[in-house]
């Protein structure tokens, strides 16, 4: 699950690099990764199910973006934003184990 996450994040990045579609070789990586990443959760959610791998894996997947964009395109994080991730965090952990 943590794997096809980290694809969909990494996805993210070639997302926002391929300019709207308009870059083919970021757009190809997108995809790629996007595909992998659907093929992982698809596995994920056959020992895990349906309700924890998909919904733990839009929190980490979420995570995952919001710290690519901070290291990598220089989003801002406010203070906010931080308790909110940890609150997904929280949220993971407790429909992943609870």
């Amino acid at each position: 699950m943590i794997a096809g996450s980290a694809a969909f994040g990494v996805g993210g990045v070639f997302m926002k690099s391929s300019d709207g579609f308009t870059r083919l070789w970021p757009s190809v990586a997108l995809l790629a990764l996007f595909a992998i990443g659907a093929v992982m959760l698809a596995l994920a959610v056959r020992s895990e199910g349906l309700s924890v791998a998909y919904t733990a894996g839009l929190g980490v997947e979420a995570v995952i973006a919001v710290v690519l964009g901070r290291y990598l395109f220089d989003e801002p994080v406010r203070a906010v934003q931080t308790l909110g991730i940890g609150m997904i965090l929280v949220g993971v952990a407790a429909v992943r184990f609870g």
